[in-house]
């Protein structure tokens, strides 16, 4: 298989036919063997009972027992992924679809290992967000920089696509359920010298972000300042990433 789109979706039914219907239409152009692996984190509406009722193609649903949080959703998806190219998006498909096709090109064709989208890049057509959300973020980026991912700017856009090889080995590691899971695979992408590509996004749509600055802007610090500490423990071991970064190339 070529692709798999992971989508995860928490009380989404109120538009997650509309999504998967975009996507799934969007794919069928692109003479790529996929599939879309839709996880729903606990949802407590009826989205999985919409989703199952689409009829769409190439749809694999995947329920969670109860409200985890984002990333554990993310990494069941990658769990059950067939694709030689794996790569996750919000469930509203806030950017333009075009960008799946070029992180699987990137990835496919230029062997990156990780593409993520990049807000902060020039070309990128984004919201402006009200000044609160802004101020947020940029203390949020600003903390990351400093202390986890240095020249990637935009940890948190809901758009990456990874080699399957790559996907399955770091989400393995990956120990965060929420948020801060976007920081926690970028540094260990970052630590094992992985081939990471930013690329610019355009904003299609933007529905109502379920973030607490405060909230979750408090606890996601405190996760990313423990993300030396687990590296020192030996959390995120990997002989399979050491083997595929190794750069001895005196022997």
């Amino acid at each position: 298989m070529d692709l798999s789109l992971i989508i995860p979706a928490y009380n989404s039914s109120e538009f997650i036919l509309t999504s998967i219907n975009l996507v799934s239409d969007y794919l069928l152009n692109l003479e790529l063997d996929y599939e879309i692996v839709l996880v729903d984190d606990g949802s407590s509406d009826n989205t999985v009972a919409v989703a199952e009722k689409s009829g769409i193609r190439n749809l694999k649903i995947i329920k969670q027992p109860k409200n985890i949080g984002k990333y554990a959703a993310i990494k069941e998806g990658v769990k059950n992924a067939s694709g030689r190219v794996i790569i996750f998006t919000d469930a509203d498909i806030p950017f333009d679809l075009e960008a799946i096709n070029y992180i699987y090109k990137l990835v496919s064709k230029r062997n990156f290992h990780i593409v993520i989208g990049d807000r902060s890049i020039a070309e990128s057509s984004y919201l402006q967000l009200p000044i609160a959300r802004r101020l947020g973020t940029f203390i949020f980026s600003g903390l990351v920089r400093m202390l986890v991912t240095g020249g990637l700017f935009d940890t948190q856009c809901g758009l990456k696509g990874f080699r399957k090889d790559i996907a399955k080995e770091i989400f393995s590691l990956v120990r965060a359920d929420g948020f801060s899971g976007d920081v926690e695979l970028l540094y260990i992408a970052l630590k094992y010298n992985l081939e990471i590509k930013r690329i610019p996004v355009r904003l299609r749509n933007a529905a109502p972000s379920s973030v607490n600055i405060l909230k979750h802007g408090l606890s996601m610090t405190a996760k990313i300042i423990g993300l030396k500490k687990n590296w020192q423990l030996g959390y995120y071991n990997s002989d399979s990433l050491k083997k595929l970064s190794s750069q001895k190339y005196w022997e």
